[in-house]
C-alpha cells in the first residue's frame, strides 16, 4: 500500500510504502516532520513493522528539509530508522548541504524559499547507485539523473508502481535550470529509463497528481 501526502508550500509529495513483513519505507520526506512522523507510526502499528527506511530520490530541499524532524520523532518513539540517498548527490547531505542548496535555490531564483525553510541536513546512513533494493523491501532504484546529478525513481509494489521523484511528472518533467541540471540528459532518463517500463506502471510523483507510464 502506498500512502501519498503533500506537504509544504509547493506541494511536495511524500510516500509512505506499507507492506506486510517488510519495513515501512518513507520517500521524500519534505516539509511538515510531525505530519509525517504521525503516519508512519500509524503505518509501522499497521504493519508490525520493525523499522522504517527513509529513501531520497535526490537531495533538493523540499524533498528533505522534514529530513532532520522524522528521524528525531523516530528516535524518541523507538523506532529504528536508516536513510539513503543517490550517490551523485552526497553534496546535498552533511557538511556541503547548506552550500549546494543555497546555490540551487539562487538559481531558480528562490532564496526567499530557502532562507524560510532552510534546515541542517543529515548526512545518509548509505548511499545508493542504479538498480540498488532498499533493504528488506522489493523496491528497487533507478538512476535517471538530469534533475540533479543524482535524481533516482523507486520501483516499487513487484514493479507496478514509480515513485518517480522530480523526474516525471503528469504533465511534464523536473527543471533544469540550475548549476546541478541538465535538460537533454533529463530527458535522456525518462527515453531510455521510464518509458520502456510497461504502459499500466503508476507514477507517484514527486509534485502533482499520479498518472500512468502509459
Amino acid at each position: 500500500m502506498i500512502q501519498s501526502l503533500s506537504v509544504g508550500p509547493i506541494g511536495e509529495n511524500v510516500y509512505i510504502v506499507e507492506s506486510a513483513g517488510a519495513p515501512v519505507v518513507v520517500v521524500d520526506p519534505g516539509a511538515e516532520p510531525r505530519r509525517i512522523l504521525a503516519a508512519v507510526i500509524a503505518s509501522v502499528g499497521r504493519s508490525s513493522a520493525t523499522n522504517v527506511v527513509v529513501a531520497l530520490t535526490h537531495g533538493h530541499l523540499d524533498h528533505v528539509a522534514a529530513l532532520p524532524g522524522l528521524l528525531e520523532g523516530l528516535a524518541a518513539a523507538g523506532i529504528p530508522a536508516r536513510t539513503y540517498a543517490p550517490e551523485g548527490d552526497r553534496d546535498y547531505f552533511g557538511a556541503k548541504a547548506e552550500e549546494t542548496n543555497r546555490r540551487v535555490f539562487a538559481d531558480i531564483h528562490a532564496t526567499a524559499f530557502f532562507a524560510k525553510h532552510w534546515v541542517p541536513i543529515p548526512e545518509a546512513d548509505e548511499y545508493f547507485g542504479d538498480g540498488f533494493a532498499l533493504p528488506g523491501t522489493d523496491i528497487v532504484a533507478l538512476h535517471t539523473p538530469g534533475h540533479t546529478r543524482g535524481s533516482s525513481c523507486f520501483l516499487a509494489e513487484g514493479a507496478s508502481s514509480l515513485l518517480a521523484g522530480d523526474t516525471l511528472f503528469r504533465d511534464g518533467r523536473g527543471r533544469t535550470d540550475n548549476f546541478d541540471a541538465d535538460e537533454a540528459t533529463i530527458v535522456h532518463s525518462i527515453r531510455e529509463r521510464l518509458c520502456p517500463l510497461h504502459d499500466a506502471v503508476r507514477v507517484w510523483p514527486g509534485h502533482g497528481e499520479q498518472t500512468t507510464i502509459g
